[in-house]
């Protein structure tokens, strides 16, 4: 199970699965919420962080993964990595009022929260 005090910076040049499992935690969704903002299954997400298996996601998902780690990169100047759950799971006034782990689930959900915060001066 990866360490949520990981290096973020880094991320982006670890393993898929360990990028996936290590946003899932981030954030604090389970396997499932996880699938479902994602778009795809729970088995899926087991087999995406599982380092033994070879896996070729599709190019949508690795687009989303790309985002969740902007998502993360963002959010990682300006809190603790420890407070990405907290905020993933507060009402976000940008977000008309959803939580953002939520809001992630909804179609383009991910890659507009991406935008937004992609847009804080990376």
């Amino acid at each position: 199970m990866p360490d949520t005090a990981l290096n973020l910076d880094n991320l982006a040049s670890a393993s898929f699965a360990t990028q996936v499992s290590t946003l899932r935690q981030l954030f604090g969704f389970n396997k499932t919420e996880f699938a479902e903002a994602l778009g795809v299954n729970e088995k899926t997400i087991r087999r995406w962080e599982n380092e033994a298996e070879m896996v070729n996601p599709q190019d949508n998902h690795k687009q989303l993964i790309a985002a969740l780690r902007t998502i993360a990169e963002s959010l990682d100047d300006l809190f603790d990595p420890d407070m990405i759950k907290v905020w993933a799971e507060r009402e976000n006034p940008a977000l008309q009022g959803e939580r953002p782990k939520d809001f992630a689930k909804k179609p383009g959900g991910v890659l507009i929260m991406a935008h937004l915060l992609g847009n804080l001066g990376r």
